[in-house]
This record gives structure tokens, C-alpha cells and sequence, in this order.
């Protein structure tokens, strides 16, 4: 009996180590067929920083979180449970589904759900903090005759709220409550897209299902009603929607399903240009890149999001020359260097805090 106890406790030890050490070696020997690129992290920990051991230790827990053995696999497989059989959103503070297949992404995502009925206001400290960071790029860039505009695209939440799996009473957004102190307190005009993208999305889906991005049509409009503003202090032309040629495609575009696995085909609108202009590029690296089109005048430094991707094609078109640079850093020397005649932030609603960093202008 006492060795049938012992031989019991040793299997034990034996099956609570062997838990212990697997992950770690489908980690290190890159078995697990479901893992991505996760492992490239992990190992690189050890090609990198060796030589400052603190900075190692940071990178070596933060990759092994992310690429511990078999938590893809686990991952997955309660991703998959929960949807598939219970029919329940494995996330929901990451994803939310929405009626007639639409899809929004969780409040995780800086309150976004709360922000769409107004229920998550910044503080009037922060507020006074964000004027006095916009007033300094605002006043540098005026030093320079530079004119500077913020532009905020809205959430999806807050265009399509309707669709949303529940109903609140709306109050003002977060994005109202900051318009209207730096109104006030700065006389600085943000240039919100939300009123004119809800006005229009009767008539057109502005923005794609299974994706926390807006379509070609609804980056056309955002586009459109920016030059709007523009146009008040610069002469610019602008493309027409007939110069387009519209047709309906199906697409895989998803970045909020892909976070519970699913992977939906759904049909949206594209705009081609009829006669394609002479426009070129030069790539600075990912984060930075140029456009030239030699039929246009004026300069443009546009810092901007993964919004910006759908609107480019068309402020291509009305400007001489664009500088993209995914960062709202401004460089002083390059702003100096290269003189543009317009600064933009192009910022997502749900995004806005990034405001709160004073760290915009860079010697």
C-alpha cells in the first residue's frame, strides 16, 4: 500500500513537471504548427541585449508572455469553444457583434464603447494639458507660415451605434466635450468627420463590417470635407467621385474578427481612378515615405494612423507633394528643411489621448 502511495505522489511530480517543461520546449523547438511568428521574439531575446542585462530580462519576460509553448493552441481552442458551441463572444471587452453582422471592437480599446454614447469625458486637467500641447505646434508651425489642421475620422461605434447589441441615452462624446474647450480656450477648430460621415451613411456603407476601418466611400468623404476646410485658406483642387469607377468586391478584410477567429467574406465598395495620374513615391523606410505629382502645387506633412491608408489615394491627387509619416513627432529640422505649406494629424477618434503627449516637437 505504501509503495502504491509513493509510486502515486512520483507520477504526480512527474506529470506536474512535465506541464511545467513542455510549453518551454515546444516554445524553444518552434513545434507548435498554429503559432505564427510569435517564437521570432523569444528568440531574438537571446541575440539581443546581452550586454545590458536589465534591458535583457524586460525583453526576455515580455516575449516569453507572448510566446510561452501551446498558448496559441489553447488560445485558440477557447476562442473556437466559446463561439462555436456556446455561441457566446469569446472577448467581449475586445470585440463586440453587433446586429446584422456588423462587428465593433470593446471598450479595452480606450473606453471606445463608452465613448460612442459619451460616458467617458477626459478631466479638465487633461483637457487644459491637450490645448497646451496643440497651442505650442500650432504656434511653432504659424512661426514657420505654416498652417496646421487635427483632423479626427470618428469610431465605428459612433457612426454606426444603431448596430451596436444595446442602446444607451447619448450624451456629448468625448470628442465634443475637447472640440469645444480647445474652441474656447485656444480658438483652435478641430476638424471632426463624425456629423458629415453620419449624415451620408444612409445612402452608402461608409465603413467595412468586420473591420474597425472605414471603406474606399468613406474614406472619399472624409477626404472631400477636409479639402472643405482647407479650401478656406488654400485654393486646392479636388477630385470628383465621377472620376472614379465604383464597383462592389468581396473582400477579407477583418482586423476585429481576426481577434476570435473567424474569417468572413464581405462585399464593399472600391474606388478605381478612371485615368491614373502621374504620381510617384520614394520610400523612406515604413513609417516615413514621400508622394510627388508634378500636375499639383503645394506641400503637405500628413502624420497619420491606419486610417489614413484609404484616403491617400485621393489627397494624392490634389497635392504637389506629401510627406506620410505614420508618428505625431514633428521634427523641427525636417519641418525646417523641407517647408511644407501644411501640417495634418490625422487621428482616430478612439486615439485621441495620444494628444496628451507633449513630446510633439522634436529639436
Amino acid at each position: 500500500m505504501k509503495n502504491r502511495k509513493n509510486i502515486e505522489q512520483l507520477l504526480v511530480i512527474i506529470i506536474f513537471l512535465m506541464m511545467i517543461i513542455a510549453p518551454n520546449v515546444v516554445m524553444i523547438s518552434n513545434l507548435e504548427t498554429t503559432k505564427k511568428d510569435e517564437n521570432k521574439g523569444f528568440q531574438n531575446t537571446f541575440l539581443h541585449n546581452i550586454t545590458k542585462p536589465i534591458a535583457f530580462l524586460k525583453q526576455f519576460k515580455n516575449n516569453y508572455a507572448e510566446s510561452f509553448g501551446l498558448k496559441t493552441t489553447l488560445v485558440n481552442s477557447y476562442i473556437d469553444f466559446k463561439y462555436q458551441a456556446l455561441r457566446e463572444t469569446p472577448m467581449p471587452n475586445k470585440v463586440v457583434k453587433g446586429q446584422n453582422g456588423w462587428y465593433f471592437l470593446g471598450n479595452s480599446y480606450n473606453n471606445i464603447l463608452n465613448n460612442a454614447f459619451g460616458y467617458n469625458y477626459f478631466s479638465t486637467s487633461e483637457l487644459k494639458e491637450i490645448a497646451n500641447n496643440l497651442n505650442e505646434v500650432k504656434n511653432y508651425l504659424k512661426e514657420q507660415n505654416i498652417t496646421f489642421y487635427l483632423v479626427i475620422p470618428p469610431n465605428k461605434n459612433s457612426v454606426y451605434k444603431e448596430q451596436l447589441p444595446f442602446q444607451l441615452k447619448e450624451q456629448m462624446s468625448n470628442l465634443d466635450v475637447l472640440k469645444d474647450y480647445l474652441k474656447n480656450h485656444i480658438n483652435f477648430e478641430v476638424i471632426d468627420l463624425t456629423k458629415v460621415l453620419k449624415a451620408k451613411k444612409n445612402k452608402n456603407q461608409l465603413f467595412f463590417k468586420t473591420d474597425s476601418h472605414w471603406n474606399d466611400f468613406g474614406a472619399f468623404i472624409g477626404y472631400t470635407e477636409t479639402l472643405r476646410y482647407i479650401n478656406q485658406d488654400f485654393i486646392v483642387p479636388n477630385v470628383k467621385l465621377t472620376d472614379y469607377k465604383i464597383e462592389i468586391k468581396s473582400v477579407r478584410q477583418g482586423d476585429i474578427i481576426k481577434m476570435i477567429n473567424l474569417d468572413i467574406e464581405e462585399s464593399t465598395v472600391t474606388l478605381t481612378k478612371k485615368i491614373a495620374s502621374e504620381i510617384t513615391f520614394k520610400n523612406i523606410d515604413q513609417n516615413y515615405f514621400q508622394m510627388v505629382n508634378p500636375d499639383k502645387k503645394l506641400k503637405v506633412f500628413m502624420h497619420h494612423d491606419s486610417f489614413s491608408y484609404a484616403w491617400m489615394p485621393y489627397f494624392n491627387e490634389s497635392f504637389g507633394e506629401i510627406h506620410y509619416l505614420k508618428s505625431y513627432a514633428l521634427s523641427k529640422k525636417l519641418i525646417e528643411q523641407e517647408t511644407p505649406n501644411i501640417v495634418i494629424f490625422e487621428i482616430i477618434e478612439r486615439n485621441i489621448d495620444i494628444l496628451l503627449n507633449n513630446k510633439f516637437l522634436i529639436k
